[in-house]
């Protein structure tokens, strides 16, 4: 097991490319200060850094970031399922059923699966994810009637997205971008011309990861504009929403404020004009809660503590919003108080994180930068400590 943090992993692959830190910071695009501080272990890694870093480099993001992380004993199962869900992916017409084959039943289990997700409880249930897939590939063979095969096509983009995000939560990258190309595939023969553009957005989000902004800013243009070719429903305009949340995260790693605080204008618009909660949604779970958690993230991608803890302190979420979002949405407030300096309320936060989506905290890599750096900082308090063996950071 590698315990080494993303700033020894980013030093060793400079050493093995043979480059100085000046060659590095100017390759990467980043401030010789910045790459000094993280390799020290003294400043944490933003994603835009670690991917920036990573490119120049040539390695995996994973490569400094060391995911997917040594499970710990609640985690094991969900990594134990992980090589059937590839399979699934890869060979999902020639493994033989071991789960339900009627369409109700598969997507009972979909729903099952999709709850535990929102929930934060990203191992519960997927163990039954793998069936899931296979078995709606099964019966959109069997030549169903086209409402019927429509119906299939769109559970199984459902079931790919889940696929993504479970994968990508745990740290297999490869297999999230996978399993979100087979989610617009599935989306294109819904026969729904909003799942198409929905997909486009979890399609984006694996650029994001990968620091490929420009790429995704062009996913989220095009998207939007296949959306303004659609009717106005409140569905359509819920995944509007979402591409604007989407491009305000990719405008921000790329450090163009204006147009990340656009978006979110944008988003809030749109937030406020659907006056119902009860449209299809298309695994976005766009809402004005899910606007203001962007609005506190977009500033700490900026690496603007002091406007992101500004922020956090007007933000108050609904018990309606998930887990997985809440913890998040704290994750982000620990960033924010760190890189104001608050490292009391950068732990704090942590904690309260951990409380509300404990899975989703300890495999997040961006939890595992913070602790370091506390840890740096302050190696004697015993509350950091036993965050720390928790969410076995070494």
């Amino acid at each position: 097991m590698d315990d080494a943090g993303i700033g020894e992993r980013t030093a060793r692959a400079r050493k093995l490319a043979r480059l100085t830190q000046p060659q590095l910071a100017q390759k990467a695009n980043v401030s010789m200060s910045l790459l000094r501080k993280v390799e020290r272990g003294d400043r944490p890694a933003s994603p835009a850094f670690i991917a920036a870093v990573a490119r120049a480099l040539g390695v995996n993001v994973e490569a400094l970031t060391g995911q997917p992380y040594a499970p710990v004993r609640v985690d094991t199962a969900a990594h134990a399922a992980i090589p059937g869900l590839r399979r699934s992916i890869l060979a999902f017409d020639d493994e033989p059923l071991t789960g339900p084959v009627r369409f109700e039943d598969l997507t009972g289990a979909l729903h099952r699966v999709r709850e535990s997700r929102h929930r934060g409880r990203y191992g519960d249930r997927i163990a039954e994810l793998p069936d899931v897939i296979h078995g709606l590939h099964v019966l959109a063979g069997d030549e169903p009637s086209e409402h019927r095969l429509a119906a299939i096509y769109s559970t199984l983009a459902y079931a790919y997205n889940s696929a993504s995000s479970i994968a990508y939560r745990y740290g297999y990258l490869d297999l999230a971008g996978l399993a979100a190309e087979r989610c617009v595939w599935a989306a294109e023969r819904s026969g729904d011309p909003a799942w198409p553009i929905a997909a486009e957005y979890h399609r984006a989000v694996i650029l994001l990861y990968s620091g490929a902004y420009a790429g995704g800013l062009r996913i989220v243009e095009r998207a939007y504009a296949a959306s303004e070719k659609l009717p106005t429903t409140p569905e359509v305009l819920a995944v509007r929403g979402a591409l604007h949340l989407r491009g305000s995260i990719l405008s921000a790693r790329a450090l163009d404020a204006d147009t990340a605080n656009a978006h979110l204008q944008e988003a809030r618009r749109i937030g406020e004009a659907i006056s119902s909660d009860r449209y299809q949604e298309y695994g976005t779970r766009f809402d004005l809660p899910n606007v203001d958690i962007h609005f506190v993230a977009v500033p700490v991608e900026l690496s603007d503590g002091t406007t992101a803890v500004s922020r956090a302190g007007q933000v108050r979420l609904p018990a309606s919003v998930a887990p997985s979002r809440a913890g998040h949405h704290w994750i982000d407030v620990s960033r924010a108080w760190l890189l104001h300096g608050d490292k009391q309320r950068a732990l704090t936060s942590l904690e309260q994180a951990r409380k509300i989506a404990p899975e989703l905290t300890r495999n997040h890599p961006q939890v595992h930068e913070t602790v370091r750096v506390l840890a740096r900082a302050r190696r004697s308090a015993d509350a950091l400590a036993n965050f720390a063996k928790w969410a076995n950071v070494k």
